[in-house]
């Protein structure tokens, strides 16, 4: 197996809770160096992350450095930034979502990649999760048929109105509808997306309720297949991201229903002798990483960088792109409304 020199941009919280563990328990990847801004002290960071090198320039490090693979995790300003500079030096990288401020940097980003033949991958790990996994091998071994009718729920605490984060300001209603589209909404939406074909209609309602916001989207594609996305934040700070699960129902009359990145229950389409659903839990010791897609997300990355190739439609910059522009839609119709 051929080792991998990486480099990484960015040494935030995000980054250090979930992303640098995740490559440390990859095999045959050294972290040759990491970037970071000036006031965030770049040679302590990369004592702490254990970087074998450190910059204050993303830029100077790719030149300097011409590593096999990049890994970015920050603002959006800066996925897009160092993105499209990975690109234009012909390195594979990976970015935390979304791919930038808007659609149009998520276009730019795209095109490029079209024209260069590079590639990148968004950090969707909730299509790396363990339970998605389970549910793709119980679609294929029960061979369940379509998906008729989905619902997802994502009940998260923030960002709240006040919450002028990620480079995104504004607390008006329109930017903060914006502001939380691209930090919460987009991995649901992401996930409802790959469980259809050709999205033609995007309906959505918003309530803003003060600090809070409430979100239903509703999607349904070509073939008359619908999902419906709920997200709002009214849950307390100190609960955290409070709910968050999958309602599945196929066109075999078999159902799954998901609890969080825990468990998951199939129930076939005839009662089985006992009366009871198929339950799958994840692993009470079991690596957290794992369970909710952060390990394996970067396994996959990594391993697509030995391979030079990415899965069509697997969070790639096509499939980011897909769900930058059904976000587009939902807060265009909005403030439309508004």
């Amino acid at each position: 197996m051929k080792n991998l020199n990486v480099c990484f941009v960015g040494c935030g919280e995000h980054a250090n809770r979930f992303i640098y563990p995740a490559l440390k328990s990859v095999e045959g990847v050294t972290l040759q160096a990491i970037a970071v801004l000036p006031k965030d002290n770049p040679a302590l960071c990369a004592k702490h992350c254990g970087a074998q090198r450190a910059y204050d320039d993303f830029r100077n490090m790719i030149t300097a450095e011409k590593p096999d693979a990049g890994l970015i995790v920050g603002p959006p300003q800066l996925h897009y930034d160092a993105g499209m500079y990975c690109l234009e030096k012909g390195i594979p990288f990976f970015i935390e979502k979304p791919m930038g401020k808007n659609l149009e940097q998520a276009s730019s980003m795209t095109k490029k990649a079209r024209e260069t033949q590079g590639f990148g991958q968004v950090g969707f790990m909730m299509r790396h999760s363990a339970v998605k996994k389970k549910i793709d091998t119980v679609m294929e071994s029960r061979n369940t048929g379509e998906i008729l009718y989905g619902t997802v729920r994502y009940l998260t605490s923030g960002p709240y109105r006040s919450d002028e984060i990620y480079g995104m300001p504004g607390t008006d209603d329109l930017s903060y509808l914006w502001r939380y589209l691209m930090i919460q909404a987009v991995h649901p939406v992401n996930l409802a997306a790959s469980f259809l074909g050709k999205i033609v209609k995007i309906d959505p309602e918003v309530i803003w309720n003060g600090e809070n916001i409430v979100v239903e989207i509703r999607l349904k594609d070509e073939n008359g297949r619908l999902f419906r996305i709920l997200l709002h934040t009214l849950v307390s700070p100190g609960y955290g991201n409070l709910q968050f699960g999958l309602d599945l129902y196929f066109a075999d009359r078999s159902m799954i229903f998901t609890d969080a990145f825990h468990s998951l229950n199939y129930f076939p389409p005839e009662k089985s002798s006992n009366g009871n659903c198929e339950h799958w839990q994840f692993a009470t010791f079991g690596d957290n990483s794992i369970k909710m897609g952060y390990g394996g997300e970067i396994a996959y990355f990594i391993d697509s960088v030995r391979k030079n190739g990415q899965t069509p439609n697997l969070t790639t910059l096509e499939d980011g792109l897909k769900t930058m522009e059904i976000l587009d839609t939902v807060y265009n119709i909005i403030k439309k409304r508004t």
